[in-house]
């Protein structure tokens, strides 16, 4: 039936109608949108106006004596707020879009904008986030209200036709003398109008290629070895950057997944072009959306090309471009099948790769999909790098004679499962006494960069278990802030399976803390 299994990512759009006018003077003026504003990704679609405020950065903390909305109503106002906080130090939970957006409901505000802070304005040319940006829940949470980022210059245009300097209150707030003191004030006779509106795609906007070697062996030509990778990334870094404040720069993802998609390819022309076809056929997927939550390996799971029933194991290949002999190559899975890890070490030997191994199935990559339904998987990966999600995750960054030996191991690995007599059976993970701690997540993009976002929750996983939910923005492990990936990672390493840990997470704009007991294994 053709190459491409077809398949729609809900991705929210932009619908008709978003508009924001502002008027003082009796002027009225529509800002353009993507060019002077763009709404947030988490606002519902609705209208508000109300009397242009301003409130600080948005901030309410009784611990240090300082709270923007005290001695100002809001109620029923436009609320414009600056970026981060204005005190020194690393970024707390109190400064992410999610929680001024919570205290902006919780007063009563009508609508939120949001403006750079001089910092971030200096360092980014005053780059608009893009509303495609998700920095939590979905588009139309209950409750949420109007939530705009507006470039830092028209912000002070607005502010200046109500009286007010932005510059100046900035630097008032942040230079206090004893540490920051509010600023808020109401911008005289500004009024603001405003209308977010999103929709979800509802076209095919997404493809898994396939391709099928067919078997040679009549009498087991139907089990299929599925030999996967991901080809999408994270585009310019809008969502799933790890340098938030390069979002907007190309992210060339050679590594994540250029290097898996590579080796995909490279095994497939092998098999193809052997003198003899492998014994069972092999399935070579490539997926899209695994960077917004594995959606392309959901899909096909849940309507598969060929049987599952018939898919005796499922390889993949994600991150395989930076071996480095000290940091090893990772091989996951090796508990879900009997024999696995002997099968992949014996293969090993004319390449003389440093091996690890994880026997458990989770992984935050496309063969969870497959694990999830009681399939054998193996998970190819030479680990984290500081350019991860990042404009520097470039070809120059690559190991290509390690790479090569990556895909030569990987090539010969399906190649023994696909010929082999009996077909592998699939077994539970075991426990892992000593293992690595793990929330059991699958982490997606936070909240300007103060967050890591829960893209995907199993719901044998602890992190569910303990309460947490699909979209919740993990801000602290314990004493810990969690402002990206790496943070997490770095906070889980500081502990043991069975610990239990505070986690606090942002939703809908609430800051929520729950205890979880950590699991073991994965990563």
């Amino acid at each position: 039936g053709g190459w491409f299994q077809r398949f729609t990512i809900p991705h929210p759009r932009l619908a008709p109608g978003n508009r924001l006018e502002a008027t003082a003077d009796g002027k009225a003026r529509d800002l353009k949108l993507e060019t002077d504003w763009n709404p947030c990704s988490v606002s519902p679609s609705a209208s508000a106006e109300g009397r242009l405020v301003f409130a600080g950065y948005g901030i309410a903390r009784p611990d240090r004596s300082y709270d923007d909305f005290a001695g100002i109503d809001v109620k029923g106002k436009v609320v414009l707020v600056i970026r981060r906080q204005p005190w020194a130090g690393a970024p707390s939970e109190h400064a992410t879009f999610l929680s001024k957006l919570g205290q902006a409901r919780e007063h009563g505000a009508a609508a939120l904008l949001l403006v750079n802070d001089a910092k971030t304005a200096d360092a980014t040319g005053d780059r608009l986030l893009h509303w495609s940006a998700p920095v939590g829940p979905a588009p139309g949470g209950a409750g949420l209200i109007p939530f705009a980022f507006v470039r830092r210059g028209t912000a002070a245009e607005l502010l200046r036709a109500g009286g007010l300097d932005l510059d100046a209150l900035e630097r008032g707030i942040a230079g206090a003398e004893g540490g920051p003191k509010p600023a808020s004030a109401e911008a005289r006779g500004v009024d603001v109008r405003i209308t977010t509106g999103f929709e979800k795609a509802r076209a095919n906007n997404a493809r898994n290629v396939a391709g099928l070697l067919e078997g040679s062996d009549p009498g087991c030509k139907d089990e299929i070895v599925i030999l996967g990778a991901h080809h999408d990334h994270v585009g310019r870094g809008w969502a799933g950057s790890a340098a938030p404040r390069e979002a907007g720069s190309i992210h060339p993802g050679a590594d994540d997944n250029a290097s898996g998609t590579a080796a995909l390819l490279e095994i497939a022309e092998a098999l193809v072009a052997a003198e003899k076809r492998p014994r069972r056929s092999v399935l070579f997927l490539s997926f899209s959306g695994e960077e917004l939550g594995l959606l392309g390996s959901l899909h096909y799971v849940k309507e598969p090309l060929l049987p599952l029933a018939t898919t005796v194991a499922m390889v993949n290949c994600d991150m395989v471009g930076r071996y480095d002999a000290k940091r090893t190559l990772e091989i996951g899975g090796v508990g879900t099948a009997a024999g696995l890890k002997d099968l992949v070490a014996t293969l090993n030997a004319p390449y003389d790769l440093e091996l690890s191994w994880d026997p458990q199935g989770l992984a935050p990559s496309d063969s969870t999909s497959f694990f999830r339904k009681r399939i054998p998987v193996l998970f190819f990966f030479t680990g984290i790098h500081p350019e991860y999600h990042t404009p520097r995750d470039t070809w120059t960054t690559l190991n290509y004679e390690g790479g090569a030996k990556v895909a030569l191991l990987c090539r010969d690995v399906v190649r023994e499962i696909a010929d082999r007599k009996e077909r592998l059976a699939y077994t539970d993970p075991p426990k892992v006494v000593g293992g690595r701690a793990i929330l059991g997540i699958t982490p997606g993009p936070g909240a300007d960069g103060d967050g890591v976002t829960i893209a995907e929750l199993p719901e044998e996983g602890p992190a569910a278990a303990a309460g947490l939910r699909e979209g919740d923005v993990i801000t602290a492990i314990g004493a810990v802030l969690t402002r990206d990936v790496r943070d997490l990672r770095k906070a889980l390493a500081s502990h043991k399976p069975g610990d239990k840990v505070l986690v606090k997470a942002m939703r809908n704009g609430a800051e929520v803390s729950v205890e979880v007991t950590l699991g073991s294994g994965g990563r």
